[in-house]
């Protein structure tokens, strides 16, 4: 068993309190939006190789010519830090990923492990399946742009289903609502003393809607409102004059948490013009309390709004954005991906053990609150992530203490490993075995 080094990601949607809360560091006003524990090659962890130098210890280093920063003086206090965990996978594949996983997902970990904090909405997203991943990155590869180029949905070969455990009070929209209460909903907008042009986009919108299939008509709707240069000024005309809050059991509240009108306010108050307003109130809104969880396969359309939670997925930073984002919108991609029909958000439930279970093999999630001594379930290696108090992990004789903040990874080959303390962990392992189902 190794701790692990962490990468924060400083999204511009993140809260700048949470994740510190969780580290323990001082909040500096920075958002923090996401922790990545894995081995994605964007930010794979590290281990950590040793515990933290004493500035005065760094001082005595200096002095005598053992200087490591940079700068000429050796001022961190950080643990030393071995190989990053992609590396030390290399070493021996089998032995710390397991033969198994080693067979159905090759030489990397198959999972990635985020705490995420929203303070506001994240873009309106999906992610592509293992086929169209494999499709997309290869075109994107051939054309050239770096992994890094701001207009590249591709970034590497993998499918990026997910499942979202809420550790507050957690809103997102997942998915489709039936086409009669989005219909419903724009229909609602017809009493507003709205311009011609906005009449006009508006009124595909509902046509669109009485129109064809249900999928096909959502399918349809969500092409008008993105692509139609009309609709940023309908979203402002809305926003100027609001929609009138109907009660619950109204047709146009069906699938959301709240009124559809207090989405659209929200959305619009953090995205101004955006036209992913208009398509966040087509999708169902989820309020998770904390310890539930929302899973999301590949080609569901999909957005965080608020709240902080353990996210896991597949290891893949595969997006394809539509809205709610300054960021590239691909319509085209996102209408090739996305499945657009309506129904219920997939809503999870953990196992006698804790284990939460996602729509494919690639991950699964062990939500564990000691103090009762609890056994670790892996399938092949695990990630544990400690969010409160202290846990002490113990396998044959070893021991590693992780406090509030604190991760580790642990190798297919460790023998049974136990779990006590007064304390929350995650872990995060792979599905294998489980029937999350194919990959």
């Amino acid at each position: 068993m190794h701790r692990l080094h962490n990468t924060v990601k400083n999204f511009e949607w993140g809260s700048t309190d949470a994740i510190p809360a969780i580290l323990g560091t001082v909040p500096d006003g920075t958002p923090c939006a996401e922790l990545w524990l894995g081995a994605h090659p964007v930010s794979p962890s590290r281990l950590e190789v040793g515990p933290a130098r004493t500035q005065a210890q760094l001082e005595g280093q200096n002095r005598l010519g053992g200087q490591e920063s940079t700068g000429g003086v050796a001022t961190e206090t950080e643990p030393r830090l071995g190989p990053n965990l992609i590396e030390y996978l290399a070493g021996d594949p089998e032995g710390l990923l397991g033969h198994d996983s080693l067979e159905s997902f090759g030489a990397r970990l198959p999972f990635l492990l985020k705490v995420l904090s929203a303070s506001k909405a994240l873009s309106i997203q999906v992610h592509p399946n293992r086929e169209q991943a494999r499709a997309g990155f290869a075109v994107e590869e051939a054309a050239g742009p770096a992994l890094d180029a701001p207009d590249r949905n591709f970034k590497d070969p993998s499918a990026k289903p997910e499942l979202i455990y809420a550790l507050t009070d957690f809103h997102a929209l997942t998915g489709f609502r039936p086409r009669k209460a989005v219909r419903a909903t724009f229909e609602r907008m017809l009493s507003q003393p709205l311009t011609p042009p906005s009449l006009d986009v508006l009124g595909a919108i509902i046509a669109a809607l009485k129109s064809f299939s249900e999928a096909k008509a959502l399918s349809r709707a969500v092409e008008i409102i993105l692509s139609d240069p009309r609709t940023p000024g309908l979203v402002d005309e809305v926003a100027v004059h609001g929609i009138d809050e109907l009660p619950v059991g109204h047709i146009s509240r069906a699938g959301s948490a709240v009124d559809p009108a207090q989405t659209l306010c929200e959305l619009v108050t953090d995205y101004p013009h955006d036209p992913g307003a208009l398509v966040g109130i087509m999708l169902n809104r989820v309020h998770l309390q904390p310890g539930e969880a929302l899973t999301m396969d590949a080609g569901v359309l999909h957005a965080y709004l608020f709240g902080t939670g353990i996210e896991i997925m597949a290891s893949s930073d595969n997006v394809v954005r539509g809205g709610l984002t300054s960021k590239h919108v691909d319509i085209e991609q996102l209408s090739t991906i996305t499945d657009f029909r309506a129904g219920a958000p997939r809503m999870v439930e953990p196992d006698r053990s804790g284990m939460l279970l996602g729509p494919t093999d690639d991950f699964a999630l062990q939500a564990l609150r000691c103090p009762r001594l609890n056994t670790v379930e892996r399938r092949g290696a695990a990630i544990a992530l400690c969010t409160a108090g202290t846990v002490t992990l113990s396998s044959l004789g070893s021991t590693l203490t992780l406090e509030r903040g604190q991760s580790a990874f642990i190798a297919a080959n460790e023998p049974t490993v136990t779990a006590d303390g007064h304390g929350d962990l995650f872990v995060a392992t792979t599905g294998l075995g489980t029937g999350a189902g194919g990959r």
